[in-house]
């Protein structure tokens, strides 16, 4: 005797945000991955590139961008502090902005994974017009 599908919905490779799930675990384990060599992870990396990219960047500003919560920003910059790849400047008071910024190591780690995610941009396998479709339309969703 043989159980009969109960699954109402449509085939499972065409729910795209099943594939956009299965898609992202793949990356993340690879940018995981590659950037474990380093003592980073995926969202550590994301704020040493926003803190180069955009240095005056509030923290609220930054952990929109990486897709955390405020709360978590004030950890992640302490644990990227103690790596000694961030600094910041001493305590302004409740509600003042207090900045941060790559040290020189935190320059450097952000160089050594600029070749990393070059690797695992190169693992998808998808030709340069690929990555720029699928790169719109992420952003698309992401807005």
């Amino acid at each position: 005797m043989t159980e009969q599908q109960h699954w109402p919905g449509p085939d499972p490779d065409d729910i795209t945000a099943w594939l956009l799930v299965q898609a992202g675990h793949l990356a993340g384990r690879r940018f995981t991955a590659v950037l474990g060599d380093l003592g980073l992870t995926p969202i550590q990396f994301g704020v040493l590139l926003q803190l180069d990219l955009h240095p005056a960047m509030s923290n609220g500003e930054i952990a929109r961008s990486v897709l955390v919560t405020p709360q978590s920003m004030s950890e992640l910059l302490g644990s990227l502090e103690r790596l000694g790849l961030v600094e910041r400047e001493s305590e302004g008071g409740r509600g003042r902005r207090v900045r941060a910024r790559l040290t020189p190591a935190g320059r450097q780690t952000l160089e050594a994974c600029s070749r990393r995610v070059a690797e695992v941009e190169a693992s998808l396998g998808l030709t340069a017009t690929e990555a720029r479709q699928i790169n719109a339309l992420l952003r698309r969703l992401l807005r």
